[in-house]
């Protein structure tokens, strides 16, 4: 798909994210070099490991309490107790590029999760290249374009939760892949008339503080018919 700068449709945002919940199990932690933090794990199954914006280099710790898989490629880890009814707290040391972290990992009876260490960043250079790129409006053109063409910035983390959220009866939301910068997040959606008549859309119905724009391909949606949401919108402290 290609999106001319003329083709932006950016409307003061409406709409979502009131509706939308995190994507899946994910805990956030923030720490930098020489702290230990606290995080949880399932008791019996893997839960994923990974640093945003940087990569696991090494993991020490006691290996006769854990069952430990390496992605090299991607540079993150799986883990899980060696014991299913273990809730003893594994200890290790995560070491990357830039800094040596503790993780005090609490054995709990849930699902398989996900968690992140964000690391502390200088102040200076933790935003990324998009967010320095100019002015308020600028940066919201050059994300909408990245999203637009599915663009992976190397500087911001980008995921890709697929969940459904509900909007209105008649509607079908999924939330596709997001963008993730220090201070903003962009997420793109498929929004799809399920119902039996047309669906026109309105800008004002979907205001919601905290969204700074959007850009909707299709306005107009006869049964059957979907359309790409761009929504861009200010990062929260649990994305």
């Amino acid at each position: 798909m290609t999106l001319s700068n003329s083709s932006l449709s950016l409307f003061l945002l409406p709409l979502l994210l009131a509706l939308s919940s995190p994507a899946s199990a994910l805990q956030i932690l923030d720490a930098k070099d020489g702290e230990t933090v606290l995080g949880k794990i399932s008791q019996k199954e893997i839960t994923r490991i990974s640093i945003e914006r940087g990569r696991i280099r090494k993991v020490t710790g006691n290996t006769g309490e854990f069952v430990l898989e390496k992605d090299e490629d991607k540079g993150q880890i799986f883990i899980r107790p060696v014991s299913v009814d273990s809730t003893k707290p594994i200890n290790l040391f995560i070491t990357s590029e830039r800094s040596t972290i503790g993780l005090v990992l609490q054995p709990v009876d849930t699902p398989s999760d996900t968690l992140v260490i964000r690391e502390a960043r200088d102040p200076l250079t933790s935003t990324s290249r998009m967010e320095k790129s100019g002015r308020h409006v600028r940066t919201i053109k050059n994300l909408l374009l990245a999203m637009a063409g599915d663009a992976l910035p190397d500087d911001m983390v980008v995921r890709e939760p697929t969940q459904e959220l509900s909007l209105w009866p008649g509607v079908r939301l999924n939330l596709q892949r997001v963008w993730l910068g220090t201070g903003i997040v962009g997420e793109k959606y498929q929004l799809a008339n399920i119902g039996s008549t047309e669906l026109n859309l309105a800008e004002g119905d979907l205001y919601k503080p905290g969204v700074m724009a959007v850009s909707l391909e299709q306005g107009r949606l006869r049964p059957g018919e979907s359309t790409n949401l761009f929504v861009i919108r200010e990062r929260r402290t649990h994305d």
